[in-house]
C-alpha cells in the first residue's frame, strides 16, 4: 500500500495528500503488483503492472501523467553568507565521499534529486564549466536576468528551466525564490530547496496530465513522411503517447498522412506532449489539403 501510494503520486502528478483519499478506489494494492524484492533489510522494491494500474486509475477517475515528461534544467544560486556564493553544478555528483561531511552543496543536491524522484520529474543540473560561466554567472541568477540564463541553457536542450536563489547556510532551512520558465510562460513562488522540483512537478502535471473522461477525436495531419521508416516512426510515436488511446490512419497523400487520434485532454495538452519528443514541429495548414485539427511536419524531413 505504501509503494502504491508513492507510484500514484508519480503517475497522476498529484501530491500525496491529494491522492490519499483516492487510494481505496484502486482496490487491493497486491492485485496490481507484478513483482517485488528486498533490496536492503529495511527496503522493498515493488513493481506494478502498468496496464492494470492504468485501468484502476481510469476507473477511479484519476488523471494520468504519462512517460513524456519535461526534462527540467535547474540553476540554483546559493548565498550561504560570509561571501560564500556558488551555483549548484552537476560536477557536485563527485562530492559525496567519506570526507564530504555536511557539505551544503551535497545536501542541496540530495534535497533536489530526492524531491524530483518522489514526483517523477527528470532533472538536469548544469555543468557550470567555462562554457556556462562565459554566458551566465551568480549575479545573473540572483538578479533575475533571465536572458543570459536561457542562453546558457540552450546547450542542455531542456524542456523547462527552473531557477532558484537560496539564502542560508543550511539547505534544509534556506529560503529560496523559485522561477519556472516554460516557453513564454513564467511562474514564481517562494519556498525551500525541495519545493522547487515539487512545485514544478505540480505545475507541469497540470499542463500534461489528462483524465479518462476527457477523451475526444482529433485529426492530425503530418507532412514530410517520405519513407516507410518515417511512416513507421511517426505512427508508432503517436500511438504510444500516454494521452492517446487510439491512433488510426485516415488518409495518405504524397508525403502527408492524416491520423485520427482518440485523445485525452484538449489540443493544447496534445501539442505540449508532442513537443517534448522533438520529432514533429507545428506548421501552417496547406491550402487545399485535408482539413485537420492540428498540422505538423517531421523535423528534418
Amino acid at each position: 500500500a505504501d509503494a502504491l501510494a508513492q507510484v500514484v503520486v508519480k503517475v497522476t502528478g498529484q501530491r500525496a495528500g491529494e491522492v490519499a483519499a483516492s487510494l481505496p478506489a484502486l482496490g487491493d494494492p497486491a492485485a496490481l503488483v507484478q513483482q517485488y524484492r528486498n533490496v536492503a533489510p529495511d527496503r522493498l522494491s515493488v513493481g506494478f503492472d502498468a496496464e492494470a494500474l492504468r485501468r484502476a486509475l481510469d476507473a477511479a477517475g484519476l488523471p494520468v501523467w504519462g512517460a513524456e515528461r519535461p526534462a527540467t534544467l535547474v540553476w540554483l544560486a546559493v548565498d550561504a553568507g560570509r561571501g560564500q556564493r556558488s551555483i549548484l553544478a552537476a560536477a557536485d555528483e563527485a562530492l559525496p565521499t567519506p570526507d564530504a561531511g555536511d557539505d551544503p552543496a551535497v545536501a542541496a543536491r540530495t534535497l533536489l534529486l530526492d524531491a524530483a524522484a518522489a514526483r517523477g520529474l527528470p532533472l538536469v543540473l548544469p555543468l557550470s564549466d567555462a562554457e556556462d560561466l562565459q554566458l551566465v554567472n551568480f549575479a545573473d541568477l540572483w538578479g533575475d536576468f533571465t536572458d543570459p540564463v536561457l542562453e546558457a541553457s540552450r546547450r542542455y536542450r531542456a524542456d523547462a528551466v527552473l531557477i532558484g536563489r537560496a539564502r542560508g547556510s543550511d539547505p534544509e532551512t534556506a529560503q529560496v525564490r523559485w522561477s519556472l520558465l516554460i516557453g513564454d510562460e513564467r511562474i514564481d513562488w517562494n519556498g525551500r530547496v525541495a519545493s522547487g522540483p515539487d512545485e514544478a512537478a505540480e505545475l507541469l502535471a497540470a499542463r500534461l496530465a489528462a483524465g479518462p473522461g476527457t477523451a475526444r477525436a482529433m485529426l492530425v495531419a503530418v507532412d514530410g513522411i517520405d519513407s516507410l521508416a518515417s511512416y513507421g516512426n511517426v505512427t508508432q510515436y503517436l500511438s504510444a503517447l500516454s494521452n492517446v488511446d487510439a491512433c488510426e490512419v485516415v488518409e495518405v497523400s504524397g508525403d502527408r498522412v492524416l491520423y485520427n487520434l482518440r485523445v485525452r485532454g484538449d489540443a493544447d495538452q496534445l501539442m505540449r506532449v508532442i513537443a517534448l519528443r522533438r520529432l514533429l514541429q507545428p506548421v501552417d495548414p496547406v491550402p487545399g489539403g485535408a482539413a485537420a485539427d492540428l498540422y505538423y511536419s517531421v523535423i528534418g524531413g
